[in-house]
């Protein structure tokens, strides 16, 4: 049984531990915590576990070492909040993905950001056609912000008494440099038909393509390296 009260005694001293630190470091919405955060949390949960089970770790040992990593994330806060550079250097900065309608290849391979990434989180933005897309901002937390070109802000149409007509999804056809195959049978053409295509816009290499897409007005959307045609 000392050793049933030893586990009990021991977690419940890093539950009160972690309490403590929990509410030193204040509060933060989940989704403004950036990677540096997350990796601070996951250290000191498994600081926490380890003492909690592992009998060879001293309690004062895991205090301490809970403490010091709680502790030094607050003081990198309270830099971060004086030094524009040095939190550059912590949470990173926010990086323009797309810019006047263009993708920015050069920013998204620095951030290691693909394509479908890109077009998921834009898709959460309810936005289903990226040439509707301005700019969109890579955040240090991984969020999208995204600004609509003027002309797709929203002022309805039904605001203005406007018949609409039906605006699907665009098909993707190319994404960085890789041919969706099976989108093309979808749409009852075939690589010939694409490859073409790229011709008559004087793009001889697929792999120059970083995504590709049929809009459901017929029109080819097609985005090179820091290029849209």
């Amino acid at each position: 049984m000392s050793g049933y009260f030893n586990i009990f005694l021991r977690s419940t001293i890093s539950f009160i531990v972690l309490l403590f630190i929990t509410r030193l470091m204040g509060r933060k919405h989940r989704s403004e915590l950036t990677f540096f955060d997350h990796v601070v949390s996951i250290t000191i949960g498994s600081i926490i576990a380890s003492v909690a089970v592992d009998r060879s770790i001293k309690t004062i040992d895991s205090i301490i070492a809970t403490t010091v990593w709680g502790v030094l994330p607050i003081l990198v806060g309270y830099i971060s909040m004086k030094n524009l550079f040095f939190r550059k250097i912590v949470d990173s900065e926010p990086l323009i993905i797309i810019q006047n309608g263009t993708i920015n290849d050069k920013n998204m391979a620095k951030s290691r950001y693909h394509i479908g990434d890109l077009l998921m989180q834009l898709r959460q933005k309810n936005v289903f056609d990226i040439t509707e897309v301005e700019f969109a901002i890579l955040e240090p937390n991984g969020d999208l912000s995204v600004l609509k070109k003027p002309q797709y802000n929203t002022v309805t149409t039904k605001d203005l008494n406007i018949p609409t007509n039906y605006k699907g999804l665009m098909t993707e056809l190319i994404i960085n440099g890789q041919i969706m195959r099976y989108h093309l049978k979808m749409i009852n053409v075939d690589i010939e038909w694409l490859l073409n295509q790229l011709k008559m816009r004087n793009i001889t290499n697929v792999n120059d393509v970083i995504f590709a897409a049929l809009q459901t007005d017929g029109q080819l959307y097609i985005a090179l390296k820091n290029k849209i045609t």
